[in-house]
């Protein structure tokens, strides 16, 4: 039995969706975001400090690479940089892999195009399949990382004539 479901993103989107529970109307939210040119971007850019390459970019004692400073941190001046390489893009990795922890081949397509866009003067990808984008755009709204204050709220009418969606 279908239900009406408000999702809502304060300051950005409000919507009503019918589904069967709250994890459908998630995945119809997260369907109809596909082209929000932003998320695109975030996505599907593999310019450093842009997007969500930037998320992977970390190792378990901080960041490996210092935007500011246009330099990797100290712990690893001293390798070399083929060294360096291998370094971060094993962390990237495993950081990808545990992103997509639950879903191993959305990894693995990302991998794959974020090697393709390293051999590639354009560091933007537009192949990504349907899929992969919704559960990427699953994984950010639900680690609370693109939108404040998103939640999704069955609407029950049963025993009264209103309800309250959201309140501050």
């Amino acid at each position: 039995m279908s239900h009406l479901y408000v999702v809502y993103a304060l300051d950005s989107k409000i919507s009503v969706v019918e589904a069967e529970s709250k994890a459908e109307a998630l995945d119809t939210f997260a369907m109809d975001q596909i082209d929000d040119e932003n998320l695109n971007y975030f996505i599907k850019d593999f310019s450093f400090g842009d997007g969500l390459l930037t998320q992977f970019y970390h190792d378990d004692q901080g960041y490996l690479f210092d935007i500011d400073q246009n330099e990797v941190p100290e712990r690893l001046q001293q390798l070399n940089e083929q060294e360096k390489d291998d370094y971060i893009d094993s962390w990237i990795e495993s950081n990808a892999r545990q992103f997509w922890n639950d879903e191993p081949q959305f990894a693995l397509e990302y991998l794959k195009k974020l090697d393709k866009a390293k051999h590639s003067d354009d560091p933007y990808t537009d192949d990504f399949s349907h899929p992969f984008l919704v559960s990427t755009i699953k994984k950010l709204i639900q680690q609370d990382d693109w939108y404040e204050a998103f939640d999704i709220v069955k609407i029950d009418l049963s025993d009264t004539n209103y309800q309250v969606i959201y309140e501050d």
